[in-house]
């Protein structure tokens, strides 16, 4: 069991105490990197079987559609050579809109740098959602994204972690669980679930105020598949909430507000989900001579008490 010192603050990552046990984690890293590689290679064949024949229906379909539209253009009489030539042109100027992010293209678009837009930016820059559909062109705007990522990024996810260890320790408060004198894991199982639920129903709530707030053109899943995107930080840029239209400021601006409160309950499911697997995992580490890792529940209430800065009375929470 990890020893928690004066201060309160126990060794989340114990210091290595022999070579055994630097291999050990060693063989850790590697075990964790060729299972990652693997679920990748796996990942990787699922989305390749699952998209690539859509793709190339969609493919034919655009390039029908632009043929469609120059011999529309064109008097009926025109050569073939002079529909494939006017068809590549098309072609070509598409294509280029698209890759420049033009904002011809999108709808409403006409003035998406407004203070909203780069209110949207910075949060979907600091939340590393990225939703893509509006970003910066020029070097001058490039050049500040990199300097306000280095300091938003991290402040963004100080304050989501302190929230998140706020929402554990109230919820240790709400249960009262160690009062009650109950285990260590029905303490973390308690909490995991609780955190499950709030994620589960923070996106539910933000799937309805997407399609019935922001765009009812969106069916359900649509909006809860861009709920998910947005706070697991995904962000694949097909989908956004706002791309320039300035009519429901108020609407867009509580959207960010809860893009960024809601990334906090599922901080500390993800965190809960990683110390269970580590717990969990401790009897075969400890054979592979690595230090055994510390209380999951030890470790959260003073990660919590770290937060917030109470370093003196610890024998409180201990006891």
């Amino acid at each position: 069991m990890a020893d928690v010192d004066k201060t309160g603050s126990e060794q989340y990552s114990p210091p290595i105490s022999s070579s055994r046990d630097l291999l050990g984690r060693v063989g850790v890293v590697c075990l964790l990197l060729l299972a990652l590689i693997c679920y990748l290679g796996l990942g990787a064949v699922c989305f390749s079987t699952l998209e690539r024949t859509t793709e190339e229906i969609r493919w034919e379909e655009g390039k029908l559609a632009i043929e469609q539209l120059v011999k529309d253009l064109l008097p009926e009489e025109s050569e073939e050579e002079i529909i494939l030539e006017r068809t590549a042109n098309l072609t070509a100027v598409i294509r280029r809109l698209a890759d420049n992010g033009n904002p011809y293209i999108y709808e409403k678009r006409e003035n998406a740098w407004s203070y909203l837009g780069g209110l949207y930016v910075a949060v979907s820059t600091v939340t590393t959602i990225g939703y893509g559909n509006i970003y910066p062109v020029t070097m001058g705007g490039q050049m500040f994204l990199v300097v306000f990522s280095l300091i938003g990024i991290p402040l963004c996810f100080m304050f989501i972690g302190y929230l998140g260890a706020l929402l554990a320790s109230s919820a240790e408060y709400a249960f009262n669980l160690r009062r009650q004198e109950r285990s260590r894991s029905s303490f973390m199982v308690t909490i995991l679930l609780v955190s499950l639920g709030l994620v589960v129903a923070e996106l539910l709530i933000f799937s309805v105020w997407i399609k019935y707030g922001l765009d009812k053109r969106m069916s359900f899943w649509d909006s809860f598949y861009f709920a998910f995107v947005s706070f697991t930080t995904i962000g694949f840029g097909n989908h956004g909430f706002y791309n320039g239209d300035n009519g429901n400021i108020g609407k867009v601006m509580f959207t960010l507000l809860i893009v960024i409160l809601c990334l906090a309950p599922l901080a500390l499911y993800i965190n809960l989900v990683v110390r269970d697997v580590m717990t969990a995992a401790s009897p075969l580490l400890a054979r592979m001579g690595v230090t055994e890792p510390a209380d999951p529940e030890t470790e959260m209430i003073s990660k919590t008490k770290e937060f917030q800065g109470e370093y003196g009375a610890t024998d409180a929470m201990t006891e």
